[in-house]
């Protein structure tokens, strides 16, 4: 495979070049002799069980200052040495994540043969470093009740949005999460530093979970990143457990079905219309793992393994009695059977470590994935639902590392991520009744959406229909190679590297019988959807490279973090072609090979922290950064800029079903489909050139390739960190995101003066502002005459005018770290977004001005996590709070011809039935606040190397059952459609030896 061979050139490479390294603690501080003048020359040795090495050492430099970097997760003893003076011993560091400890040290002179030892509380505030950052060590992992996801983990410090955990029910759910107004896309998962991000979703998305018993600790940065660091959005890094001389292993197990949860289906929420709340049916968890020496003191292994299932029930959602029936065109719910949504996997990984010398270390990583899901949501009924199948879901690492002397270390890395998925249907299965695959006749039902009925915009009947196009298969890799080379004095902490990440992603959508999809509206046939299946296509990344350089300089109680990064992104397509189709019958295309695209940024990262007191327990800090926005192989650019997705692949056109001798609806079209202008039930096609050999989109090339063209953002922050007691901090920090290079799609044959204006009064509602009945203006529909002309353009939003979008919040979070067990973190976290895109749409097409500018409310977070060992008895109490905001409340009116015909003074055009206007500003409702605690009760049985430990979880404790997700259809307005999981309990055990 050529992959494989450039991945082993680079092994062999990789180790004489400079390059990007993932972050890892330090240590650092000055020295001084009992008058206050510092001390050249002393030798510092950091000690650990964690080190492989056991010691690392360094010399002061002409200031006094030292540095030891890149060290693993533990608890650490650090050693001061110098001839003609007392030796001094501080015990009690502990590290975790990129924290930067200070210690200092005051030598005496004395005989050198004494040694002074120090036990004290381990530093609390970092004095060094800006990032912002959260550690979950082991214990911690071990002790809370969240799901065993590193996202479930993340979710729980204040500022991070995401799918809410209950109780380890989301641990297979393809979780993203965002802080502090950051996108989607740039949220980042690695493993020893090494990304398991793969082709979809920009790169934050990934079907490979993570091993738990594997994962030593969880670092989530979340602001301030280094120059190592691309994106602006969440980072979690996993550092893996490595084994050791003495061969450890532990188990974990968990399991719970009906049979332990409650009920907090209410009669409020039964009155507001939820026909069903979402429940467990069975999830279980079960996660083995051990690793110890090969060779002692040479070679060690550590492997686990891990199986997961877990089966929910949908809220309000049913499986359909007319599930494969041609003859049918209803939804029947089966109250029997309720809908079942399946995930399961199944994993084994191992990891390998050589320490060839005592300054060079070689590790190996490979695991292997089994993984099944459906994407079911209480709108798509379990027939359409896509079922997901990974028959490939690889991930491998290879790593060098070595402290080559005590200034100069060298840290080499590649991976590769290999994942093939496909739609179960029509073939393929497991034994698990729940994930067969649906039967063939599947394959030739039209799906239909319903626009009314007691379940707005379901989709139901037809099979395989989630996606953009039916019955998809996708493969893709994603490999990437990283060193990084650090010098080290006492004031200076140098790195320099490159990250350097290539891949490819090959996307087919099947044919089915006939490439339609329906629309009705209270089961009345308004619209066809036309498909250009079968087709496929193919996203190259050819480079995605960073190279940096990042120092921190100390100068006194001053520490600057300077940095800089220079990022290139090239995206090529290869020769690609179209056949024929159902709906395309004469389309024979071929498109070249496209370098596409090309970008070149240069991102300055200039942070400062400044010790107020000189004591090591105040920071100011202030940090300016700039990222590049995560544009990969399904991003906007590719999506749009690859010539098979920039024809007119799928096209909307009314439709008015008077089956045939027009009594009765008969549904199928009376008119020819293929005819892209109006013809007997049909209005005329969305986009003319649907099967045509013309692109609708083409790409601006003036974007596509140079300098400062990628989408961007900049964050700054500021803020003071402060011990208040020993162990006890305190952080409060302002944070502002800012956006730039948006982009905006312009149909050149389409103009402002093309639109006719007209008005919807909103009905009369007490939940609507001052009870609804207002006039909803700026609004405006295309004429008749321009239907179906679409040549879009692609391009920059700046070259219409000023676009902006920021966020500006603050976060006030809480750290207490005491001894015998008890640990406290958490705090509170607020801000809002503001957009506004106004001097752009009264440029381009439709000049609709209404929500153009929105300033959200301040959204507002309170989160605490805590863990406290009852003395003499052994048993852990812990705990996890979460109050978040409710769901952004839309209020999408379903607006006839008889409600907009007399503002408009015609009937909508292209022949619709309807337009949907939204009569809320958005960012101004919000559902009910949730707020969920989970206590967890251990019993810690120990028998010499063992440890047992029996655990009874309380998942909704207080058995809140506030709304998740609403209906933001009008006609069924602020219906629930899913709803905090009902109090359960949930027994686990861990035994490790």
């Amino acid at each position: 495979m050529a992959d494989l061979k450039r991945i082993l050139c680079v092994i062999a490479c990789l180790v004489l070049v400079p390059a990007a390294a993932y972050a890892q603690a330090s240590i650092a501080g000055v020295v001084r002799d009992t008058s206050g003048a510092v001390l050249p020359g002393v030798t510092v040795e950091a000690a650990s069980p964690a080190l492989i090495e056991k010691v690392r050492s360094v010399v002061t430099d002409g200031t006094g200052q030292y540095k030891i970097v890149d060290l693993r997760p533990g608890a650490y003893s650090v050693a001061f040495t110098l001839p003609g003076f007392n030796a001094l011993k501080r015990d009690g560091i502990e590290l975790a994540g990129s924290f930067t400890a200070t210690v200092n040290a005051d030598l005496r002179v004395g005989a050198v043969e004494e040694t002074v030892t120090v036990t004290g509380d381990a530093p609390i505030v970092d004095v060094q470093s800006v990032t912002q950052q959260r550690v979950l060590g082991k214990d911690i992992l071990d002790s809370i009740p969240a799901g065993r996801n590193h996202a479930n983990f993340a979710l729980l410090i204040p500022g991070m949005t995401g799918a809410v955990d209950y109780g380890g029910t989301n641990n297979l759910n393809l979780s993203t999460l965002t802080v502090h107004g950051g996108r989607l896309g740039d949220q980042r998962v690695t493993v020893d530093g090494m990304s398991i991000s793969a082709t979809s979703g920009n790169g934050e998305l990934s079907n490979f979970i993570p091993d738990q018993t594997s994962t030593q600790e969880v670092a989530v940065s979340f602001a301030a990143g280094s120059a190592d660091q691309a994106f602006g959005g969440v980072q979690m890094n996993l550092i893996p457990r490595e084994g050791g001389n003495v061969f450890k292993g532990s188990l974990f197990a968990t399991g719970v079905n009906s049979s332990f949860q409650g009920s907090n289906y209410t009669q409020e929420l039964q009155d507001r219309g939820l026909r069903a709340p979402n429940s467990i049916k069975l999830v279980y968890d079960v996660n083995p793992g051990g690793g110890g020496p090969i060779v002692k003191d040479k070679l060690w292994f550590y492997s686990a393994a891990r199986w997961q299932t877990t089966q929910t029930y949908v809220a309000g959602l049913w499986n359909n009695k007319n599930a494969g029936d041609p003859t049918k065109w209803t939804y029947e719910p089966d109250l029997n059977n309720p809908a079942v949504l399946p995930l399961i996997q199944q994993s084994g990984n191992t990891r390998m470590t050589w320490q060839v010398t005592p300054r060079n270390k070689v590790s190996g990583f490979y695991e292997h994935q089994y993984r099944v899901w459906e994407q079911l949501t209480p709108t798509i009924a379990p027939e359409s639902a896509t079922k997901y199948d990974f028959p490939r879901n690889e991930f491998m690492t290879g790593a060098y590392t070595s402290p080559i002397t005590s200034r100069l270390l060298l840290d080499a890395r590649v991976s590769n991520i290999v994942q093939g998925w496909k739609d179960r249907f029509p073939s393929g299965g497991d034994s698990l009744e729940f994930t067969k695959p649906l039967p063939d006749v599947f394959k030739s039902l039209i799906s239909v959406t319903e626009q009314g009925g007691s379940i707005p915009n379901l989709l139901y009947r037809g099979a395989g229909q989630t996606g953009l196009g039916p019955f998809i298969r996708v493969q893709g890799w994603i490999a990437s190679a990283q060193a990084s080379l650090s010098y080290v004095t006492g004031s200076h902490a140098l790195k320099i590297g490159f990250l350097d990440t290539w891949g490819t992603r090959h996307v087919d959508y099947e044919n089915i019988d006939s490439s339609l999809r329906y629309r009705f509206n209270n089961g009345v046939p308004n619209l066809i959807t036309q498909l250009a299946t079968p087709y496929g296509f193919v996203n190259n990344l050819k480079s995605e490279l960073g190279v940096f350089a990042q120092d921190k300089w100390t100068l006194n109680r001053l520490t600057l973090n300077l940095g800089a990064r220079l990022d290139y992104l090239n995206i090529k397509f290869p020769e690609q072609h179209l056949g024929s189709g159902v709906l395309v019958p004469n389309r024979d295309i071929t498109f070249p090979e496209n370098n596409y695209l090309g970008w070149n940024d240069i991102s300055p990262r200039l942070g400062a922290v400044y010790d107020l007191f000189g004591t090591g327990k105040t920071a100011l800090k202030v940090n300016l950064g700039r990222y590049v926005i995560a544009q990969r192989l399904t991003s906007a650019y590719t999506d749009m800029g690859n010539p098979v997705n920039a024809m007119a692949n799928l096209v909307t056109r009314s439709w008015n079903d008077r089956g045939g001798l027009g009594i009765n609806s008969d549904y199928i079209p009376q008119c020819d489909l293929l005819n892209s202008a109006a013809n007997g039930e049909c209005g005329a096609l969305s986009d003319a050139r649907f099967g045509q050999p013309i692109p609708s989109t083409v790409s601006d090339p003036e974007m596509l390739h140079g300098w400062s063209k990628r989408p961007f953002d900049w964050e700054f922050e500021t803020g003071v960190q402060h011990q208040l007691l020993p162990r006890v901090g305190v952080d409060v920090s302002y944070f502002r995101r800012w956006y730039g290079n948006f982009t905006t799609i312009d149909n050149l044959l389409v103009s402002a003066s093309d639109y006719s204006l007209y008005s919807v009064t909103a009905p009369a509602d007490s939940r609507l502002p001052g009870g609804g009945g207002y006039a909803v203006n700026d609004l405006y529909n295309l004429n008749p005459n321009k239907v179906g002309q679409v040549n879009n353009l692609f391009t920059l939003a700046g070259n219409y005018g000023n676009q902006i979008e920021h966020w500006n919040g603050v976060d006030v979070t809480l750290n207490v770290r005491l001894r015998q067990g008890t640990m406290i973190q958490g705090g509170m976290s607020t801000g809002r977004t503001s957009t506004d895109s106004c001097d752009i749409v009264a440029k381009i097409d439709n000049p609709s001005a209404l929500y153009c500018h929105v300033d959200t409310a301040f959204l507002t977070q309170v989160k605490f996590l805590g863990t406290y060992a009852v003395p003499k008895i052994d048993v852990q109490i812990s705990a996890t709070f979460r109050s978040v905001p409710g769901p952004n409340i839309l209020a999408n009116y379903i607006a006839t011809n008889a409600v907009v015909q007399p503002s408009l003074g015609r009937p909508l055009s292209g022949g619709a039935a309807n337009v949907t206007v939204n009569l809320v500003e958005p960012g101004t409702m919000y559902g009910e606040r949730s707020n969920l605690l989970d206590m967890r009760f251990s019993k810690i049985l120990k028998f010499s190397r063992y440890r047992t430990a029996l655990s009874l979880d309380l998942s909704n404790m207080l058995n809140g059952s506030a709304v998740t997700t609403l209906n933001n259809n009008f006609a069924t307005w602020q219906v629930p459609t899913g709803i905090d999981l009902a109090r359960f309990a949930k027994i686990s055990a861990s035994f490790d030896f």
